[in-house]
């Protein structure tokens, strides 16, 4: 009969146990302890998974500045100490990796302060007390016996888990039994192995022997025929020898595969490691994400919070972070996304980020930028904001700051006089706005226009009075373009008819109508399918434009469902390309633009090779409506290099490019910038001579010029 506090060991395991550690033994029949528990493979790969991501973090000491920012505080010892080297044999990499398997395994990590080195003490030989005055007391054995007692100054702990909150939780103390059956497993599995995957035996015989004959027979036997090497090996028995097997419930019976799944899983659970850096279940975003937020984040603030209140002398200008940005270095994407953002909204600048990224700053980098289509309730648009929107990468698709610098500057309009001609004028974006209501029956008033059935006045007088919500500006920016035909007068009976017959009037013109599918037609299918469907039969041309990449051709054409042959062209024009430059390279000459910001009415001609020269002045689209400049010089072989930037235009005879000097509205007329501009002549439309502003005006304008060049956009 086997007693009841026996443990049963498993086929040839040694007792491991020491009798004068009690709290060593597990009732998995292996002892488990601090000091051994990271043999057992999942405790070592979760500590290592911890130690190595907490020991990778930059860390950093900061200091507050006045303006409520925070800057990195290299000149302090500290910084060199926890950043870079703690001591004269460790880096900080290694020390910090040291400390995650200190807390752990034991449930504390401990530090001696002295002599501006933070020198490790092992948890093993350090016992912690509360004295009196409520401070804590360090007793520290030496390797020699003797005993060392530090007050709480000299001594840096991270503490784990507390339920005193002086000493830490040992997770292997706590949870010993979890941790002792995967060893006990991983014991099993070696063993069995170890004796040719073979159960034990039992020799018999009917024969008298002695203890040294017993062993002796039973060590020939093992030598012979334990182990891999001997499996399957013949064996011969004399002597009246009888070997019987030891009958054992196999290792399918006992599902020791399952049990070894299960104790991992349950070793990750306590260490909140998830199972796909373990090995044991597939990596998912979701469990990267609580990975961070459920494991890593916990140890950071554990260690920060210990650096604050052991390293830091009651100054609260000083704090230590982990720069938790550093995950992301191994995801260029993620990292990528990530400073796009930042950058977007002004948070952070070019330099910021390039420092971020170990590289040189570049001049020019520390400027901020925001998006043009937000700014501040009941301010005005400064001149940096009408400027920029000449600059590329702005993000304002038919966005337009009304009334230029001169606006920004908060300069009264200045009314032309009687006297002065009228300068025309191309009509800006934001002037322009149609819905599916307005565009059906504007398009039927401008086709009369057109066909010179009815004059401009006319039929500024029908839109007016069909559409009382559009005002005057509207109307006349949407007629500003389109080409007039005067009606045909009738001839009058009483004078004979003249000898050659009367010109009539020129057949009706059809239209090109390009149509927007990301916020226009995706906004109501139906609605803009069936108006294109009755323009195309009312004679006129409807071309789709998309900034969807050409591999969403397929996903496009799709979209469009019964309404596809209503289309005669599908242009995706991908990334930051202006619609207007797509379908000229495209060669198709849009008329009216339907949008959510539609493009005015086209009624400029498009220079060609060899129209345009030095002195022109010339317009194109751009991300903030139509920009103006003097063409300072044409280009019809080579590359043409803008000044001061890293842009570069391939021309050639039917393709010549031109560089540009960006002109600026201000109070009165028109005047020249420093910014240089490069665009191939096929963008540019020729406009009339910008007129100067009066000398007073200009004389008193007084604001300081953007400084630096830009590209064109």
């Amino acid at each position: 009969m086997i007693a009841d506090n026996r443990i049963l060991w498993l086929p040839g395991e040694s007792r491991m146990w020491d009798d004068d550690e009690p709290s060593g033994r597990s009732n998995a029949g292996v002892r488990i302890d601090e000091s051994n528990a990271h043999q057992v493979a999942a405790v070592f790969a979760c500590l290592r998974v911890i130690a190595e991501t907490v020991a990778g973090l930059p860390l950093h000491v900061l200091e507050r500045t006045a303006g409520g920012g925070k800057r990195i505080a290299r000149e302090l010892p500290l910084y060199k100490q926890l950043h870079s080297q703690p001591n004269g044999w460790q880096t900080s990499f290694e020390w910090r990796e040291q400390s995650v398997f200190h807390v752990g395994l034991w449930g504390d990590a401990f530090d001696e302060l002295k002599a501006g080195q933070i020198v490790p003490l092992h948890p093993s030989r350090m016992k912690v007390e509360r004295i009196e005055n409520g401070k804590l007391r360090y007793k520290y054995r030496e390797d020699k016996g003797t005993e060392t007692v530090y007050a709480d100054d000299a001594i840096l702990q991270i503490r784990g888990p507390s339920d005193d909150g002086v000493n830490g939780m040992s997770i292997v103390k706590e949870c010993k039994d979890a941790i002792a059956l995967a060893r006990a497993c991983e014991l099993h599995g070696a063993r069995f192995f170890a004796a040719g995957a073979r159960p034990g035996f039992i020799l018999s015989t009917d024969g008298q022997l002695n203890a040294e004959a017993r062993e002796s027979l039973r060590s020939q036997w093992d030598r012979r025929h334990g182990g891999v090497a001997n499996a399957h090996n013949t064996a011969v028995v004399t002597g009246g020898l009888k070997p019987y097997e030891i009958p054992q419930s196999s290792n399918t019976d006992s599902q020791f595969i399952e049990l070894r799944r299960y104790q991992l899983e349950e070793i990750a659970r306590l260490f909140r490691v998830p199972g796909s850096l373990l090995g044991i279940a597939p990596a998912t975003p979701e469990a990267d994400i609580a990975f961070v937020t459920h494991c890593i984040m916990p140890w950071l603030r554990r260690f920060e919070s210990a650096f604050m209140r052991d390293l830091i002398a009651d100054d609260d200008r000083y704090l230590i972070e982990f720069d938790v940005r550093g995950l992301l270095r191994g995801d260029a994407a993620s990292r990528s996304a990530y400073y796009r953002a930042m950058w977007d909204i002004g948070v952070v600048s070019t330099n910021d980020i390039r420092a971020t990224e170990n590289l040189d700053p570049v001049e020019g980098g520390d400027v901020r930028y925001r998006p043009l289509n937000m700014g501040t309730l009941g301010e005005q648009p400064s001149e940096a904001d009408v400027l920029a929107q000449q600059q590329p990468g702005s993000q304002i698709d038919g966005q337009a700051v009304e009334g230029g610098l001169a606006a920004a500057a908060g300069e009264p309009a200045v009314p032309a006089t009687p006297g002065d001609p009228a300068q025309p004028e191309a009509p800006q974006v934001a002037d322009v706005s149609l819905n599916g209501a307005q565009i059906t029956g504007l398009i039927a008033i401008i086709q009369s226009v057109v066909d010179g059935l009815v004059s401009k006045d006319g039929a500024a007088a029908m839109v007016s009075a069909s559409f009382p919500s559009m005002s005057t500006s509207q109307i006349a920016a949407i007629l500003a373009g389109v080409v007039e035909r005067q009606p045909v007068p009738a001839a009058d009976p009483a004078q004979p008819p003249p000898a050659e017959p009367m010109p009539t009037a020129p057949a009706g013109r059809s239209m090109t109508i390009s149509m927007d599918f990301d916020r226009t037609f995706s906004a109501d299918p139906q609605l803009w399918g069936e108006f294109a469907r009755k323009a195309v039969a009312d004679g006129n041309r409807v071309v789709m434009i998309s900034r969807r990449p050409e591999a969403d051709r397929g996903e496009v054409i799709a979209s469009l469902g019964d309404f596809a042959e209503s289309f005669s062209d599908v242009l995706l024009v991908g990334g930051d390309t202006l619609k207007d430059d797509a379908a000229q390279a495209a060669g198709i000459a849009v008329d009216v633009w339907v949008d959510d910001s539609p493009q005015f009415i086209r009624g400029e001609q498009r220079a060609q090779p060899g129209t345009v020269s030095e002195g022109d002045f010339v317009s194109w689209g751009s991300s903030g409506g139509r920009a103006r400049g003097r063409v300072d010089h044409v280009m019809d072989y080579g590359t043409l290099d803008v000044p001061g930037t890293d842009f570069k235009l391939d021309a050639s005879e039917k393709d010549p490019a031109a560089l540009i000097t960006v002109y600026e509205g201000v109070s009165g007329g028109w005047r020249a910038t420093e910014t240089q501009v490069g665009h191939k002549v096929a963008t540019l439309t020729k406009i009339d001579p910008l007129p100067e502003p009066p000398p007073a005006e200009e004389n008193s304008y007084g604001k300081p010029k953007r400084k630096g060049r830009r590209r064109g956009s």
